[in-house]
Formats: structure tokens, sequence, C-alpha cells
């Protein structure tokens, strides 16, 4: 019989590449443009500053011998803007550690792999929470429904807004999720995510089982050491751009100021916009500049995601222009396609970046330096004790975690404006 391959199969060599190839996307494109733009550190508990909220209504004209206007006073409110904490946390045995030391026994060491991609996923996470209200809301339940061991759960509204496409956007296999009630702070159950489904739903395993959870019930992150689910993210991540940037429909307190007694503090927001078109951009930057003083033109800035992008593309298809030498080298695209990160176009010479963690159906425009992040701990592992690994008691294993302190707040919320709404379709494309 002659040799083949499958008879030979026990004398062959594996051939393995030099390297693990990263397959995960680590483009932060709101947190490296906020960094690079406006922090300022801080010590101490919290920042405060007054704001100047209101004029003094003691004018008038009035006629020869007639009363002088009452008099009245300027109007003031205290700015309070309070640390988030987010951390990650790493554990080894003593074993990998030791059989991945060397590079002839593994393609990476695993005690470097484990510090190095804990700062990177926590960086993809916070980058979420950064076009987030901070509530920490990363889907919807989609109408009232039992869970079982292996159900799958219908999702919907991801930040837990609209529009309600692909549910399933922020979680991810192994994730721990509590439900809270549609309108109140109640847990209705955990359970943690198996597997991502296509359709919008998640299959679910563990957790509190046999129990309806309610419509509109909000999925949280929870800290997954806590069986009952109260260890969780809810009102505890940064303060991001759809509560910041917000009129109150999301959050009406924005650091001590409330936006209907202040209304001052409140940002453009047209919703229901539909098609985008040139128009309802031009006015949420006319509204924001005459709202806040800004001057857009010379330091304002978009964000939205991808399928608003391609929105905006459309817009300025009618006015390309192909003549002369361009004629022999068609080019359905845009220059600024090929630049790094998905491109940066601009409106008005103002750049348009786009961000996978952004809202669908959502165009946000601010002013280069009125969000600021304001830092306690810009990142750090936590070595007070003179070490960052600790052994975990009772066993030969290693822990180590990694801490960040700071929250996002604008000065200036209303030169910068929001629209809801827009009319996009969305290529799915699940963010792992």
């Amino acid at each position: 019989m002659a040799q083949n391959l499958t008879n030979f199969d026990n004398a062959l060599k594996d051939v393995y590449g030099p390297a693990i190839e990263e397959q995960l996307s680590l483009v932060n494109v709101l947190t490296d443009w906020i960094d690079e733009n406006d922090s300022s550190d801080w010590t101490g508990r919290q920042v405060v500053y007054p704001i100047h909220v209101s004029r003094n209504q003691g004018v008038g004209a009035i006629g020869e011998g007639e009363m002088l206007p009452t008099a009245g006073n300027q109007g003031y409110a205290k700015v309070v803007i309070p640390e988030k904490y987010n951390y990650g946390r790493i554990e080894l045995t003593a074993q990998v550690i030791k059989a991945s030391q060397k590079d002839k026994g593994a393609f990476t060491r695993a005690m470097d792999a484990e510090l190095k991609g804990i700062v990177k996923d926590l960086a993809n996470d916070r980058e979420r929470q950064f076009f987030g209200d901070g509530n920490g809301v990363l889907a919807l339940v989609n109408a009232a429904q039992n869970l079982s061991a292996t159900a799958g759960m219908t999702i919907d509204s991801p930040f837990g807004v609209s529009p309600t496409t692909d549910g399933a956007r922020f979680l991810n296999p192994n994730m721990g999720i509590v439900v809270i009630g549609a309108s109140t702070t109640t847990v209705s159950g955990t359970f943690t995510v198996s597997s991502v489904n296509a359709d919008g739903t998640v299959v679910t395993t563990g957790g509190t089982q046999n129990i309806t959870f309610p419509d509109n019930g909000r999925l949280v992150r929870y800290i997954q050491g806590d069986v009952t689910g109260a260890t969780n993210n809810f009102g505890k991540e940064v303060t991001g751009l759809l509560g910041i940037i917000d009129d109150g429909t999301y959050k009406n307190t924005l650091h001590n100021i409330n936006r209907t007694t202040y209304p001052v503090f409140k940002s453009t927001v047209i919703t229901s916009v539909g098609a985008l078109t040139l128009d309802v951009i031009q006015r949420a930057i006319d509204s924001s500049d005459q709202l806040g003083g800004g001057n857009f033109g010379a330091n304002g800035v978009f964000f939205c995601h991808y399928s608003v992008r391609r929105e905006y593309l459309k817009l300025l298809q009618a006015d390309r222009r192909y003549t002369g030498g361009d004629l022999r080298t068609p080019d359905g695209g845009t220059k600024q396609a090929a630049l790094k990160n998905g491109g940066e176009i601009t409106y008005g010479d103002r750049p348009w970046k786009v961000a996978k963690h952004c809202p669908y159906g959502t165009l946000f425009g601010m002013l280069k330096g009125t969000v600021t992040r304001y830092i306690h701990v810009r990142g750090e592992w936590a070595d007070e004790d003179g070490a960052v690994l600790r052994n975990v008691s009772n066993y030969d294993k290693w822990e180590a975690f990694y801490r960040i302190y700071d929250e996002l707040h604008s000065d200036r919320p209303n030169e910068a404006f929001r629209l809801d709404g827009i009319t996009a379709t969305v290529s799915i494309a699940h963010i792992y």
C-alpha cells in the first residue's frame, strides 16, 4: 500500500507562525481626541466651580417721572463633578506563568499578555462609555420574556435609546448581565452571555432562571462575584456624550446643574431628523453658535457612526466632478476613504470623525476644548504595598488590578448639538 498523509500523520510536524495575530479592533477615536485636545488633572474628592446662569433683569425703558426698574441680580449655580471609577482585574496560576516564561514554550508570556490585554479591554469599554449617558445601559429587553437555562433573550435599543437596531451590539460571550426595571432600580435577575446571534438575541447561561424579565428592562454589566447583581455598572459609568450633549432627555441633571431649572445648560437637540440634509446640520450649528456664543466654523468637530457618515457622503455625491485625467481612472470613492481608521471627511473644513461605538442614527457636534476629561488617576496598576502582583490567599495564583479615576464634563454644553433619529442603513459589524 502506498504511503499517504493519513498513515504518515504521526511523523509530520506542525509549523507555527511567528506571533499571535490581533483580531480585535483597538481604535478608540473619541478617547484619543479628548485626551489630545483637553484633559485636566486634579486631586481631591471632586471638582467644583460656579457658572453664570442668568442676567440682572433690573433694566427697562421708562418715561419722565416714572418708577425706576426693580433691582435684580446676576444668577449663579454650582457645578459639582464627581469622579467615576473603572477597574480591570487579572488572575493567573503560577503554572501558566512558569510555562510561558520562555519563547521556546509559548508565543507570548501569559503575564505580559494579560497585563497589556486588560488595559486595552478597559479602554475599549470606556470608549463605549464615552458615548453613553453614564447609566451603563447596554440594551433593552424586547417584550417581556421568561428566561430558561439555554434560552435566547431578544433584546434591542443599544444604549437604551432609539433606534432599536442591533440590540446585542455591546454584548459579548462571558459578560455578566443584570436586568434592571424599565423605570426603577429594582434588579429583575442576572445571566451570563453564552453567545450572540445575528438576529439581535443572546443565548444565556446561569443566573436567575424561570422568571419573567419586563419589557424594556435595562441590561447592564454586573460584577459576577456578586450573585445578587447588586454590584453593577448602573449609574456608575463615565458620563458620555449622550448625557453631556443633551437637553435633559437622557440626563436632566448634569453634574449638579438641573437643566429644567437652568435651561442655559442644555444643548441643541433636534429629534426625528429622518433623512439627513445639509440644512438640518447648518440649523444645529447656527443654534449652538447663538446659544453658546461659540465659533463652530473655527473650532467645531463632528462625531458619528459609519452609517451616518455614509448618509452625509450621499449628500455630496451630486457635487463631485469627473473631468480631464479623472475620466481615464474613474474612482467611486473619496480621497479621504484611503486614510487610516476609516478616513476623515469634513463639513466646512471642520473634521467629521467616525467611531464604532457611536449611537446609531446620531450626529454629535461640539467645539474643541469644551468636553474635558477630568483625571484623578490616569491609569495605573495598584501597587500601594510595593508590588503589582498579589498572591491569592490559599492558592498558587496571582492577581493584579488596574484602575482609572476620572469623569467627562463640558463647561459649555450649550455650544454643542446633537441630531437624533437620522435615517441610515446599519451594516451590522459586531464589536468584540
